[in-house]
């Protein structure tokens, strides 16, 4: 296929991708599904920390005393 057969969205113009001007309710929509995603990402950071603070716990606790030697 030709190399101009396959355009980027990011290489058109900004009319060809708009649909008219944004609404009140599209700008409350993108800030809502944002919100929500950002909610998402923090609780799935705070999962992530929660299993790596419990997986370094038992890795230390599987650890030999190095007191002895």
């Amino acid at each position: 296929m030709p190399e101009w057969g396959m355009v980027h969205h990011r290489e058109r113009t900004a009319s060809a991708l708009a649909h008219g001007a944004a609404k009140t309710s599209d700008i409350l929509r993108v800030r809502r599904d944002l919100g929500a995603a950002e909610l998402g990402a923090a609780r799935e950071l705070q999962r992530a920390a929660a299993r790596h603070r419990r997986d370094a716990g038992r890795r230390m606790a599987q650890r030999p005393d190095a007191r002895g030697r």
